[in-house]
């Protein structure tokens, strides 16, 4: 079972005679064959007549996973090596364990127990994507699976996954052109080669896209030695809006995206500082284009907020996931390739909706971008 670092993770003992307890931890990226210097050793004593000793570990992991997202899709996790071991009063050795997990930026909610880490990364079992944009499904490698992606029941591509000693290796970002592919539209995949290609946008090529989708699927299996999951994909085409594609740290710590169909409002809120100018020449004259109430330490903030469409009620929990992340993206689709900018959930609250009670699931959310808009970065 994989270390979700959102929660807490314990390591504790209860053996008769036990005084105190050292955990050595050590975190690091990269093969599992080469671990650093542990960072840190802790030390406790038993308190009273119990002889449970109980070390809380996440936090201090934590501190060493920093997920990024540039529009590349890659496995972000940590290995973490304890050697645990219990001494009796007299410093003899009752125990002595050494074990090396994998840690991700997840979490566990209050009702769940902590179970083993499944092969999907992600909680919804249908998936609303773009039509002509490719999809990724996050698969966790450890458990060998194999993700198969079907178009009217054919098989379109599939993909068997084993388990690595790297660290970028535990999570997989998997769509139907495999695991390595970072292009999101036709367009960037043609400007985006090496050495990069002219895209020039035709009639004919127009009538193509109408009749054809590139990459269609409408089922995905994912299977591992404990079963298989099937997760349904619906095609969206958007004609009258701009699709924009949010991606969040979902609660396995991995990158997810979703999208919001309809329309986005973009709006812009100004905090500024004023004081009253003297402008006065010596000769007591002033100019009439001087100004007398001037402003400084002007700062703009944007937002935007987002539609998402009509989905399923799977999508309660991908909001709820959203909501709680601590880091989200939106992508925006340009003539020169995508940009991927930081913003924040700026929405606190949301009525989770069902096609019992609302006929019709839909979901309005405002994100605050997550800078100034004039660059002030120094």
């Amino acid at each position: 079972m994989a270390i979700n670092l959102r929660s807490p993770y314990y390591i504790s003992t209860s053996i008769t005679d036990t005084s105190y307890a050292t955990l050595d931890i050590t975190i690091w990226s990269g093969s599992v064959t080469s671990p650093p210097a542990s960072q840190y050793s802790l030390r406790k004593s038993v308190v009273g007549s119990s002889v449970i000793v109980l070390f809380e570990i996440s936090e201090l992991v934590r501190d060493y996973l920093d997920i990024t997202f540039d529009g590349d899709y890659t496995g972000q996790s940590v290995w973490v090596k304890t050697v645990h071991t219990v001494y009796n009063s007299s410093g003899g050795v009752l125990l002595s364990s050494t074990y090396t997990d994998t840690a991700f930026d997840g979490y566990w909610y209050f009702e769940e127990s902590q179970t083993a880490t499944p092969s999907t990364f992600i909680s919804n079992r249908e998936l609303f994507v773009l039509e002509d944009n490719t999809f990724r499904i996050p698969i966790y490698t450890s458990n060998s699976p194999t993700v198969v992606f079907y178009k009217d029941g054919e098989v379109i591509a599939s993909e068997t996954f084993s388990s690595s000693t790297d660290s970028v290796n535990q999570i997989k970002y998997v769509s139907i052109y495999g695991n390595s592919v970072n292009w999101d539209t036709f367009q960037e995949r043609v400007t985006g080669e090496f050495p990069p290609a002219d895209y020039e946008p035709n009639a004919c090529l127009q009538s193509f896209f109408d009749n054809y989708s590139i990459g269609a699927v409408d089922k995905i299996t994912v299977s591992d030695s404990s079963g298989i999951e099937t997760i349904k994909v619906n095609v969206i085409e958007e004609c009258k809006y701009e699709p924009k594609k949010v991606t969040f740290i979902n609660k396995f710590g991995a990158l997810q995206d979703m999208y919001f169909f309809k329309k986005a409002v973009e709006q812009m809120t100004i905090e500024k500082e004023s004081y009253k100018s003297n402008i006065i020449s010596a000769y007591g004259q002033y100019g009439t284009s001087s100004h007398v109430n001037r402003d400084f330490n002007v700062v703009g903030k944007e937002s935007i907020t987002l539609s998402s469409g009509f989905l399923s009620e799977e999508y309660n929990e991908v909001f709820k996931q959203m909501m709680l992340s601590e880091k989200v993206w939106v992508t925006n689709i340009l003539e020169t390739g995508e940009q991927v900018l930081p913003i924040n959930v700026k929405t606190s609250d949301i009525t989770y909706k069902t096609s019992l009670n609302n006929k019709l699931v839909e979901y309005t959310i405002e994100f605050d971008k997550s800078f100034d808009t004039i660059n002030n970065i120094r």
